[in-house]
């Protein structure tokens, strides 16, 4: 049986387990599978977060306004971020304790920004912009969930066996009490 969308994988999911006593939580193990996938995991079932093609939008416009901006939804990882001026100005990140550090974020200065940290679901540039300027942002954005209603997302059409391990990974940890 190939696994495509979201009821194919809960179906596999039951057919590895070789159990029906765990079908109520097929949907906590997806949606922990997809936290797996997203972040990583810890020890003693270490894993690396997931980083495809797929999860990539590039050169998404973003408007950098002031010293604080939300960060898009779904927001990952950055990859490249400029503001796109003649010529173009590339945006360094830095750490938030060596950001504040930095003459350019510890002053009151304004300009084109030329930094930038990530505080909570925030972008915080320095110096402040002076104006506004469009920033070009390529990340790693979350895929879509998988649900009754959304049933299909790229992962699951591409590479289907990441999400029964991830799922399996978790109905084992829950099954052993870890």
């Amino acid at each position: 049986m190939a696994i495509s969308t979201y009821s194919g994988l809960k179906t596999a999911i039951e057919n590895w387990l070789a159990q029906t006593n765990l079908s109520g939580r097929y949907d906590e193990f997806i949606a922990l599978a997809e936290d797996r996938i997203h972040y990583g995991g810890d020890e003693p079932f270490y894993s690396e977060p997931l980083r495809v093609q797929g999860m990539v939008t590039a050169n998404a416009s973003f408007t950098i306004n002031a010293q604080t901006v939300a960060m898009p939804t779904g927001f990952l990882e950055a990859i490249s971020f400029y503001v796109n001026t003649d010529p173009k100005t590339d945006m360094e990140f830095m750490a938030p304790d060596r950001f504040w550090a930095s003459s350019a974020a510890a002053t009151s200065t304004s300009g084109k920004p030329t930094l930038y940290t990530i505080i909570g679901t925030n972008f915080v540039f320095a110096p402040s912009p002076d104006s506004s300027y469009t920033g070009k942002l390529s990340y790693y954005k979350k895929l879509d969930a998988l649900s009754g209603s959304a049933t299909t997302n790229w992962l699951i059409t591409n590479t289907p066996g990441i999400y029964l391990y991830g799922c399996l990974l978790e109905a084992y940890i829950f099954d052993k009490n870890y």
